[in-house]
């Protein structure tokens, strides 16, 4: 009886969201979507500030969380860096809002795995997950140099709108949004 009184107490933790030792786990609200959704061409929003910063791909196409392809163009004519292969590291918070202000923002990291020299600017890839009406995502990278760390250090405040801020770069589902126009 006490073993099935434990294993109980054990699974209300970790489903209430804490782990064995109590500390709060992050778990991705997307995590019943097959992919957490990025899958598919995600265009750069031409309306945000963050379009003219020649940094920001234009075009990032998924492949089922694995292979990503970053372009200059909103076309996919011109490739920065093509069939990057990845692995889910899994979800982390944003330091800024996650868990103690009101808006709980969930970071999913990814981290090159193989591919052509060029993905090694993309080494670290952090997403927040495709939401919203249109469907829309957030972006950050970093090339070997960097860590999930430093990209999720970068969330020091809220957006500024009236500032260039690359990492606040806001991605539209092609044709799903007129973003991409």
């Amino acid at each position: 009886m006490i073993r099935v009184l434990r294993l109980l107490v054990l699974v209300g933790l970790l489903s209430a969201g804490a782990d064995v030792r109590g500390q709060e786990q992050i778990v991705s609200p997307n995590a019943s979507v097959p992919y957490l959704g990025v899958h598919g061409t995600f265009t750069l929003d031409q309306t945000e500030l963050a379009a003219s910063d020649p940094r920001n791909p234009k075009r990032v196409v998924f492949d089922r969380m694995e292979r990503f392809s970053f372009y200059d163009d909103l076309e996919g004519r011109v490739p920065i860096a093509r069939d990057c292969i990845y692995a889910h590291q899994g979800p982390a918070g944003d330091p800024y809002y996650y868990p103690v202000r009101s808006k709980t923002s969930i970071w999913e990291l990814f981290k090159l795995l193989s591919g052509e020299a060029a993905c090694r600017k993309f080494t670290y890839v952090a997403l927040r997950p495709p939401h919203g009406n249109p469907v829309h995502m957030h972006m950050r990278y970093g090339d070997d140099r960097s860590s999930f760390e430093s990209l999720l250090a970068m969330s020091d405040g809220p957006e500024d709108k009236t500032k260039l801020d690359p990492w606040w770069s806001v991605y539209c589902a092609e044709g799903r949004s007129g973003c991409d126009k």
